[in-house]
């Protein structure tokens, strides 16, 4: 019986989830129950709606650049590329991870559980950040006293081995999604898990139906009385003559008055396929995923298809951005650095790097309307720098400032000029 089939009960009702509070209390209890927690959220990722949508959140964060900037004198944010913290967000998190595969994995930590928690290395004598490691959400204890303050217990070791480490909060990064009491992320698996137990239980329905051949199971009976041993060995060679896709649609011999009564309904008799879909739907409202980026069917164009992507962007990759930017600069930021201008921000401009017609457009704005240089509008196309003075100035705003050069004439102004 797997994790989910003990909260649905297998065939019976379904069953509330253990709240998370009597799990924290069991791993206090010394009992290994951290296990049973990840493999929850890691069952969940069985329904491919479920994969789908964390997947597409997760690669959104994880794609863009995670800059470390400099706000300057002008009010421009300018890459910190001599701060120690750059290497560590853009690059190199830990020895074994790139900072995409970190993002990844916080992400589908943040999406699943409401809580991602990162280890954060420091040096002994300078604070300063070292490395980010991310732990296993289930592994870690959230407490928070009488005065507010949160404190951090880490589960180490498997079953006998079961050891503990208590972080400090400075030493901690707690990325929160959505929460209830403010300071623990609800958990997404948990608030969804009966849309995502009827999704993996129509997975099964489809996988149990192919696998018997698609054809309906039913009663084998007769007049006669059979022992035991009778009953079992005609339920085996029926199984092996009938069942299975390799023997679907073979003829059955029947004899000494058997019958055969199906009782069962094909798949279009029970909507499988039209619950599937609507299970796609309900992940998605679970998740806050367009239906469009779950690959689900749908009547659309390519217009609104592209109308869609940037509702992706904007409703569901936009908040979370601003969640772990906030989180991040309250976290990995000292008072100096803050105090310096120092801030954190995942750049999403690199998603519309896919489109030459967006990203000209983009750049044109900014050259015309006085808000990019060439010079800058290069280092984001990965361009050598001109040396032309000009390509580190801003360009007036053509609608403030108006046009430097003299209008052609038209029509109602074509006529000779008196020159009397």
């Amino acid at each position: 019986m797997n994790i989910f089939s003990s909260f649905f009960g297998g065939d019976t009702e379904a069953k509330a989830a253990r709240p998370f509070q009597e799990v924290i209390q069991e791993i206090a209890a010394d009992q290994d129950t951290s296990g049973d927690f990840n493999a929850l959220n890691e069952e969940a990722l069985d329904a491919t709606a479920v994969l789908c949508a964390v997947r597409v959140i997760a690669q959104g964060i994880a794609q863009v650049p995670f800059k470390l900037l400099q706000k300057q004198k002008n009010d421009r944010g300018l890459e910190a590329t001599a701060h120690p913290l750059f290497k560590v967000l853009r690059h190199e998190p830990n020895d074994w991870q790139t900072s995409y595969e970190l993002r990844e994995q916080i992400a589908f930590h943040l999406i699943l559980t409401g809580n991602a928690f990162v280890f954060l290395n420091r040096h002994n004598r300078t604070a300063e950040i070292l490395e980010l490691y991310a732990y296993e959400p289930g592994c870690v204890t959230v407490t928070q006293d009488s005065e507010y303050n949160l404190s951090y217990r880490v589960q180490t070791g498997k079953r006998k081995t079961i050891d503990f480490i208590d972080v400090p909060a400075e030493n901690m990064w707690h990325i929160k999604g959505p929460s209830w009491n403010g300071w623990m992320g609800l958990n997404a698996t948990k608030l969804a898990r009966q849309a995502i137990g009827l999704s993996l239980a129509g997975e099964q329905f489809g996988a149990n139906l192919y696998k018997n051949g698609a054809r309906p199971g039913g009663i084998l009976s007769t007049d006669a009385n059979l022992t035991a041993d009778q009953r079992a060995e005609l339920k085996r060679a029926w199984n092996e003559q009938q069942s299975g896709t390799k023997n679907a649609h073979k003829t059955a011999v029947l004899g000494g008055g058997m019958k055969f009564q199906p009782i069962a309904s094909t798949a279009n008799e029970a909507q499988w396929t039209e619950s599937r879909k609507f299970q796609i739907q309900e992940i998605c409202r679970a998740f806050g995923v367009q239906p469009v980026m779950l690959m689900a069917d749908g009547a659309t164009s390519y217009n609104s298809v592209e109308q869609l992507l940037l509702a992706h962007l904007t409703h569901t990759l936009m908040p979370w951005y601003e969640r772990i930017e906030q989180s991040a600069y309250k976290a990995l930021l000292s008072k100096e650095d803050k105090a310096k201008g120092f801030y954190i921000k995942l750049d999403s401009k690199a998603l519309l790097e896919s489109s030459n017609a967006d990203r000209l457009a983009y750049y044109n704005a900014g050259r015309t309307q006085g808000w990019l240089t060439t010079n800058e509008i290069r280092a984001l196309e990965d361009l050598p720098r001109s040396d032309d003075p000009m390509a580190d100035q801003l360009m007036p705003a053509a609608n403030l400032f108006g046009q430097t050069e003299t209008p052609l004439p038209t029509e109602n102004n074509n006529e000779a000029t008196d020159v009397n």
